[in-house]
């Protein structure tokens, strides 16, 4: 593997050098795998699910016992989206490793409208699959997971955002996929959400058709000790040195969410020069520049809102970091935002553009660099 010139790498996986404690994680996911059970892994959006998931899925022994498959249904409304996406991550995974994977798959997924070919180059095979390929969703998804069964080793499918299937436009999604996988033997599956409600709706609720088929693991942030020797080993690795101080500083302000420390440590990273230093003193300037980078979206999205959102979203801002109740009574006089149901309904506008989300009883802004900007704002 190519070392990368910033260690802290933002939206992909490298490597275990680059990846940060989730040791008793990783320990208890690959448990519960070997052991055959499904497995629900819920977070905060941001706080590393899907970076443990990848960890997990490249460890050595399971990569060489498992094939693995990962794929986010985030932005998929149906079911034919829900197979389009897995039918090109399983056909994605398996085409270099298996050379005969022409054969078994056009064997298998006789469903599919779509053409497979041969790379001239790498003779690795190729499919072209979009949803307009996908006639049956349903038989298609019974092909695929009839061709897992199949298959020479147990198989891992991973599945981020799970809790997306309950707004499908199909009304038994659940149902239907339950009923496929409680029957299957070489096939496990990992559900992984960031709405907690949403899922344990989906999984603990005795009238869903998921209740009592999974185990739970809830992740929280990395210890902030931890936190604090990883960066100033990574800084350390290419030269520099960053004060711990400013880890810690950045720990706080961020609540431990794994993916604003890792943006703000590689800006951080960025603007130090080898055999120098970062202090504390510099926290304001790099949070700052991270805030500049998005501004153009921030106000894009913002101008987007209607004035009973935007009024709201202002309020929840002005409380930031702190989780809020918007419907209570003192949040409402505080911020003149007028009754309850006018709040309600910019609300539901609010979590459907994916701006604000459940905290369990409370809501808060789901990017956090959003808040501080509106904040900012303000003045």
């Amino acid at each position: 593997m190519i070392r990368p010139r910033n260690p802290f790498v933002i939206g992909r996986y490298v490597g275990p050098e680059y990846f940060c404690d989730r040791v008793e994680e990783t320990r208890t996911l690959k448990h519960h795998i070997t052991n055959g059970r499904n497995v629900v892994i819920m977070s905060e959006r941001r706080l590393g699910k899907t970076g443990l998931i990848e960890h997990c899925l490249n460890q050595a022994d399971i990569q060489s016992e498992y094939y693995c498959f990962f794929f986010d249904i985030f932005a998929a409304h149906s079911m034919r989206e829900f197979v389009c996406e897995l039918a090109n991550e399983v056909f994605r995974k398996l085409a270099p490793t298996k050379k005969s994977i022409l054969l078994t798959v056009s064997s298998f997924l006789r469903s599919l409208q779509t053409t497979f070919s041969i790379d001239p180059n790498s003779g690795v095979p190729q499919m072209n699959l979009s949803l307009g390929d996908i006639e049956q969703p349903e038989t298609t998804l019974d092909e695929l997971l009839a061709m897992l069964e199949a298959a020479d080793r147990p198989c891992i499918i991973a599945v981020d955002e799970f809790q997306q299937i309950a707004q499908f436009e199909e009304n038994n999604v659940e149902a239907i996929l339950r009923t496929k996988i409680q029957h299957l033997k070489n096939v496990q599956f990992i559900f992984a959400g960031s709405k907690k409600h949403l899922l344990e709706e989906i999984f603990d609720n005795p009238s869903r058709p998921f209740y009592n088929s999974v185990v739970f693991m809830q992740l929280q942030p990395i210890d902030q000790e931890v936190y604090v020797q990883f960066c100033q080993q990574l800084f350390g690795a290419y030269h520099k040195v960053i004060d711990e101080a400013l880890i810690r500083h950045a720990y706080r302000y961020f609540g431990g969410v794994t993916w604003y420390l890792q943006l703000f440590m590689n800006e951080a990273f960025g603007t130090t020069d080898r055999e120098s230093s970062i202090t504390d003193s510099s926290f304001d300037e790099v949070l700052q520049h991270l805030i500049d980078t998005k501004r153009f979206s921030f106000e894009e999205s913002y101008a987007r809102l209607t004035e009973k959102q935007k009024a709201v979203i202002r309020a929840m801002a002005a409380e930031y970091p702190k989780s809020v109740l918007p419907t209570s009574k003192d949040f409402i006089l505080t911020y003149k935002l007028k009754t309850a149901s006018i709040v309600q309904t910019a609300l539901k506008g609010l979590e459907d553009k994916g701006i604000i989300q459940h905290n369990g009883e409370t809501r808060q802004i789901t990017d956090l660099l959003f808040a501080i900007w509106l904040k900012q704002r303000m003045g």
